[in-house]
């Protein structure tokens, strides 16, 4: 056996989801999945590499705890990691340090890393803080060709935010860049609120009801059933205080879309690779932006000559060639 994934956590979680999307394709599909933190003892299960899909929270209740769970892999076999969620500065110095300490437990430990992104590379040093850095690959998040369908649903009419809500999401500040425009234009949060989160709801039907709007919050949405939301709204955005790389991006381009995206590191670099794929704003012109969209609907869906990728097959192949370099 040469190398065996480990994927814990609940399906509906991002980084799972990634992973198991991945571990779909037919370059992976042959690779066993163990879905939790530890190997186990099969009698038969003696891989090359173990290979963990890491962000901090679904390895341990801490930094700590989730770095002493990869060492304990790490002392079966060799590891390498895909790391998300990467320690970046505007979380609070207290927590990023906390944060980055687990981190450098965890890579000192890898004899590879994979990482979504240049910027994510560059988080990923800054968290070594000049310690050993193991071979990083940078394989980005899939782009697969969107629906690019003339036939589109009814629209709402919305401004909206797709993903999880979270703090620094961006919601609110979404709701706050609306506050000039007509009540009549309502505002949309695509998803589920992240676990411990649920004031959030309030706080954004609260935000929209002062400004005599409706706030409208989806809950949880089947993938068909985000693909429809996403090609009713009006104006599409993401707007995140902090960002390394995102999934809701390659959401909204899968149905079509060219989100309003505030500027900052990873979605430049999205736009450099894609051209034409988001629209790059500054988030002091975001009110401005949001306006322009809504005056200008066929600006926030893709050309057809926009190139889009790598794709989910793309991305898998790139996987299984740099995991099989690390096995040997």
């Amino acid at each position: 056996m040469s190398v065996v994934h480990l994927v814990p956590g609940p399906g509906s979680h991002g980084v799972v989801r990634h992973a198991l999307t991945l571990l779909a394709q037919p370059p992976l599909t042959g690779s066993p999945v163990v879905r939790g933190r530890h190997l186990g003892s099969p009698p038969g299960l003696h891989p090359r590499l173990a290979h963990l899909h890491v962000t901090d929270h679904l390895w341990g209740e801490s930094p700590d705890a989730a770095a002493a769970a990869v060492e304990r892999v790490a002392q079966r076999c060799p590891v390498s990691l895909t790391l998300h969620d990467l320690p970046q500065e505007g979380e609070g110095a207290e927590r990023r340090a906390r944060r980055a300490a687990g981190y450098r437990r965890m890579v000192a430990a890898a004899r590879g890393v994979v990482v979504a992104s240049e910027h994510e590379r560059e988080l990923l040093l800054a968290c070594l803080d000049g310690g050993p850095v193991p071979p990083v690959e940078v394989v980005p998040l899939p782009l697969d060709a969107p629906d690019l369908s003339p036939s589109r649903p009814p629209g709402s009419g919305e401004v909206a935010v797709l993903g999880y809500l979270y703090p620094g999401k961006g919601h609110l500040d979404v709701l706050d860049a609306m506050a000039g425009l007509p009540p009549s234009t309502g505002f949309a949060a695509l998803g589920a609120h992240s676990p411990g989160h649920d004031d959030l709801v309030g706080a954004v039907v609260a935000t929209a009801r002062a400004q005599g709007r409706v706030a409208r919050v989806t809950g949880w949405l089947a993938d068909a059933a985000m693909h429809e939301e996403a090609r009713r709204v009006a104006v599409p955005v993401v707007a995140p205080v902090h960002v390394s790389a995102s999934g809701s991006v390659g959401s909204w381009i899968a149905a079509g879309r060219r989100p309003l995206a505030t500027t900052n590191p990873y979605v430049v670099e999205l736009a450099r690779r894609c051209p034409g794929s988001v629209t790059l704003v500054e988030r002091d012109d975001l009110p401005a932006a949001i306006a322009r969209a809504l005056a200008d609907p066929t600006s926030t869906w893709l050309e057809p000559s926009v190139p889009i990728g790598p794709s989910t097959a793309e991305v898998a192949q790139t996987y299984s060639d740099v995991l099989a370099g690390w096995a040997r």
